[in-house]
């Protein structure tokens, strides 16, 4: 910029910036455009406008986790940006078609014009399990949830505590959202107002 209107000083004539435009592409400061037009005859002395190139300006990134791909690109468009790579795999922490891994993260900065990178869900892998939460659930309908997610009730154990309902499922063998490679019986803690009542249980049915 200073260089161009340098030299419009050394032929005789005045620069001054009246316009710029944002871009990543082409080096800050660049004469874009100018009028009049090169070649054209102007009195000497005259006043030559110049547009030219600035850096584009920073944007802050949109969440874009748990959305689907289109609705990402939306996003990314209505701040200026867009989707760089878009790379699949499977992920049972977002149903499939989702958004379920960014770069940069939701929040970053970053000049508008750039590329977004991201990851979209296939879902749970195919012949895996994931493991429920049960915590809170009554026991029955532990094993409903356990038999829907092809997985077992392994042992159970009893907890006394009178401050809950019976049978409430207290804690759970394996960690909600695990995924297994193969069905594992869950092991199972769960809640009871009295430990005798098990135990004459137990040893009635001997």
């Amino acid at each position: 910029m200073v260089t161009g209107i340098a030299h419009l000083r050394l032929e005789g004539f005045d620069g001054a910036v009246t316009d710029s435009r944002y871009s990543n592409k082409i080096e800050p400061g660049t004469v874009l455009e100018q009028y009049p037009l090169p070649n054209a005859k102007v009195k000497s002395g005259r006043t030559i406008r110049l547009t030219i190139a600035e850096p584009e300006r920073m944007v802050s990134v949109p969440m874009l986790l748990g959305h689907s791909q289109r609705s990402a690109e939306l996003k990314l468009q209505q701040v200026g940006l867009e989707i760089d790579t878009v790379l699949i795999e499977y992920n049972p922490g977002y149903p499939k078609g989702t958004v379920a891994w960014q770069y940069p993260k939701g929040g970053d900065n970053m000049q508008k014009g750039l590329g977004v990178q991201i990851t979209v869900s296939l879902g749970t892998p195919p012949n895996f399990f994931e493991v429920p939460d049960l915590f809170g659930l009554s026991l029955s309908k532990a094993r409903t949830r356990l038999q829907g997610a092809k997985l077992k009730v392994g042992k159970i154990s009893y907890h006394q505590n009178e401050d809950l309902i019976p049978y409430t499922i207290l804690g759970q063998s394996i960690p909600a959202e695990t995924v297994l490679e193969r069905a594992s019986a869950i092991d199972l803690t769960v809640s009871v107002l009295d430990l005798q009542d098990i135990y004459n249980q137990l040893t009635g049915d001997q």
